[in-house]
């Protein structure tokens, strides 16, 4: 029994064995799978991983090739463009010796040894050029030094650059390059030279242009006074004829020459306007008396067409444009034998206090080409034939023109047709201004009969005997005395010699031989203390900065030829008047620009006011009875500093003037009145104007009655 129930649980235990056995073995097979799967795994991925690493590799091994092949050849390209440059390369050590330099450097130092790496400079430079090295520490940055050496018995130039690099271990190295720039440094020289050549010669140009039209208009202004004194005395009208024509023919060749120096000017860019308040209408008639002569004596009809209000005033360069349109005129006189010349002006358009004036000059002269018409206003163009030419001319007016024109920010065309005539234009903006604040009527030639002469002396400053016996022959009429001094030493010497105040007024020309005006002016003022005023002749134009830098020592300055109308208004302050009523010399009469009404006749007169020529009478002669002294008045309220009182007259006698159509003497009361409120000295200067207009509107109103 025992052993067969020791077999059964044997046969148990081993039947549970083997099956514990079998189900262990089950799941031993399964992580054999797994891992022979992981094995199996990884060895694939190994060989992977391997492929690549084997194929970076041999990227890496391609590029690296490839790359120092490329680094040797760009670095034989360097070397090679650095060896045959032809800007000179060194490399020198902290120790200032060469480690490299290429053989432009060689050439341009002149360096004759063959092994110069190692050595400084000094031990391998020839001496001369060594020595015009920079003498700073290489350690300094040096930019476009230019050094100049002597080599093979001519000179050189190199630009010298240095800056310092550093290598790996931090030890500084210098870099030296150097240009050979001899040619460019020589055709520098040249131009230089060259520059100063033109240079000199523009200046020469500017002073043989200065010195030649003060030669020329000296004798001129001889030759113009002469003319003036002769129209003075008694003349047949052949006489009176022939001296017209030489005042006309004096009056083209200081207009020639005063071209000259205008495009001289231009050319310089020395031209400067220079504005003023002048009324319009009588800057026009002003000029016409200029051109008048010359349309008249060509048989022309003068034709005005004047479209804007007689008292327009402007402030803007007024002898400018007077230029211009007497050039415009002449022009069109110059190529018109028949017919015409029609000078219209008429206004475009207001902008604030500015006008747009268009001005016309229209002729039926002989026309321009169509291909010509763009040449007009060049310089020296002509479009005649100079071997042909039948005008005269010099070919300037017109360029001038055009300057002046654009330099007053106008425009100028030309419309023509050949053989039927030409019309030239311009526009030009110009300020506008109260009519009040127009400039007086200037003084007419004839008006030297009104300078109250008697008991005063006049010192002429003059070396040309003629200018002096023009001048002396101008002062007659006024019963001046003249004395006369030949250079401005001799002007110190009787200045010396006579009391104070001996003279009037000294007049002194300033180019002289010995001693010239403007020297010996200063003397008198500042060390012999002359107190008369002096004023300047000269035949030089004078520009504003050289009427500032004298203005201390020139009283003033008259231009020659003289323009009898500037001459003696410049005089007139220092003079006593002659009173209007007052008996003349032979042939003298009341200038008609400082008349109350100038032309103006009564009926005239009446009609501007609105009034009958009864009416009017009356007015003027109350007017006279009430102001006729009032010119003594306000010189007693000056003495007495009364500024506020004399201010008041002045401008009553303003408005009154001005009401009854006195514009002379309307505009020399505003000067007044203006110059009394600012209590300036420029008021003793206006009252003897003043008194000229005033006693002319009284002489008016016994006339009229």
């Amino acid at each position: 029994m025992q052993s067969n129930a020791f077999y059964d649980l044997y046969s148990t235990r081993v039947s549970l064995t083997n099956q514990y056995t079998s189900h262990y073995m089950d799941r031993i097979k399964e992580k054999e799978d797994n891992l022979l799967f992981f094995l199996h795994f990884i060895s694939t991925f190994s060989i992977f991983i391997g492929t690549i690493l084997a194929l970076c590799a041999s990227k890496a091994v391609s590029l690296y090739l490839k790359n120092n092949q490329y680094n040797a050849y760009f670095n034989q390209l360097y070397s090679k463009a650095i060896e045959n440059a032809d800007v000179g390369m060194a490399i020198v050590d902290k120790h200032y010796k060469y480690e490299y330099m290429n053989a432009t450097y060689k050439q341009l130092l002149n360096i004759q040894s063959p092994n110069p790496l190692g050595q400084t400079s000094f031990a391998i430079l020839p001496e001369e050029i060594a020595e015009t090295l920079p003498s700073h520490s290489f350690a300094e940055n040096q930019k476009n030094i230019l050094l100049s050496y002597t080599f093979d018995g001519k000179m050189r130039y190199i630009n010298y650059n240095c800056f310092a690099i550093f290598d790996d271990n931090d030890e500084p190295k210098f870099v030296t390059l150097i240009q050979d720039c001899t040619d460019s440094k020589r055709k520098d020289n040249e131009l230089k030279q060259q520059l100063k050549e033109i240079e000199y010669f523009a200046n020469a140009k500017s002073s043989f242009i200065a010195n030649v039209s003060h030669e020329i208009k000296t004798p001129l202004n001889v030759i113009c006074g002469m003319v003036h004194i002769l129209k003075g005395t008694e003349l047949t009208d052949k006489q009176d004829d022939i001296l017209s024509k030489i005042h006309i023919s004096s009056e083209l060749l200081l207009n020639i020459i005063n071209d000259v120096l205008d495009i001289s000017k231009i050319q310089k860019s020395n031209f400067i306007l220079y504005p003023s308040d002048f009324n319009l209408l009588n800057m026009l008639n002003e000029s016409e008396e200029i051109f008048r002569p010359i349309i008249y004596n060509k048989g022309l009809e003068f034709i005005k067409d004047f479209k804007f209000p007689p008292d327009l005033c402007l402030s803007m360069d007024k002898t400018r444009l007077a230029q211009v349109l007497l050039n415009l005129v002449n022009n069109a006189c110059k190529f018109t034998n028949s017919g015409h010349i029609r000078l219209v002006i008429e206004p475009l358009g207001n902008h604030g206090n500015s006008i747009l004036l268009k001005f016309t000059i229209e002729d039926t002269g002989m026309g321009i080409d169509k291909e010509d018409v763009s040449k007009v206003f060049q310089e020296f163009e002509q479009l005649e034939n100079h071997l042909t030419k039948q005008h005269q001319g010099t070919g300037l007016g017109l360029a001038i023109c055009k300057h002046v024109v654009n330099a007053m920010g106008g425009d100028i065309w030309v419309e023509s047709q050949k053989n039927v005539g030409s019309r030239f234009q311009f526009t030009i903006w110009a300020r506008t201004i109260d009519s009040s604040l127009c400039d007086m009527v200037g003084v007419t030639s004839n008006s030297r009969s009104l300078l109250n002469g008697e008991g005063h002396r006049v010192l002429v400053v003059e070396d040309t005997e003629l200018n002096y016996e023009v001048t002396q022959n101008m002062l007659a009429d006024s019963h001046i005395i003249c004395e006369h001094a030949c250079d401005g030493q001799e002007a110190i010497d009787m200045c010396i010699k006579v009391p104070e105040n001996y003279y009037t007024v000294i007049l002194m020309d300033i180019h002289m031989p010995k001693m010239d005006g403007y020297t010996a002016a200063e003397i008198l003022k500042t060390e012999i203390g002359v107190t008369c005023p002096i004023l300047a002749l000269t035949a030089t134009n004078i520009d504003v900065e050289t009427k500032e830098k004298y203005k201390g020592i020139m009283d003033g300055f008259i231009s020659k030829p003289f323009r009898y109308k500037e001459f003696f208004r410049t005089l007139l302050p220092y003079f006593g008047s002659v009173k209007a009523s007052e008996d003349f010399p032979a042939g003298a009469s009341v200038p008609e620009e400082i008349k109350c009404t100038g032309d103006l006749s009564l009926s005239e007169a009446a009609k501007n006011l609105g009034c009958s020529e009864k009416q009017y009478i009356k007015h003027l002669t109350k007017f006279k009875t009430s102001y006729a002294h009032v010119d003594n008045d306000i010189q007693e309220l000056l003495l007495d500093k009364n500024f506020t009182e004399a201010h008041r007259i002045a401008h009553s006698v303003k408005g009154l003037a001005g009401t009854l159509g006195l514009i002379p003497l309307q505009q020399v009361a505003a000067e007044l009145e203006a110059a009394l409120k600012e209590e300036s000295e420029k008021a003793t200067t206006l009252l003897p104007i003043f008194r000229y207009e005033l006693d002319g509107v009284c002489k008016k109103s016994s006339d009229f009655n």
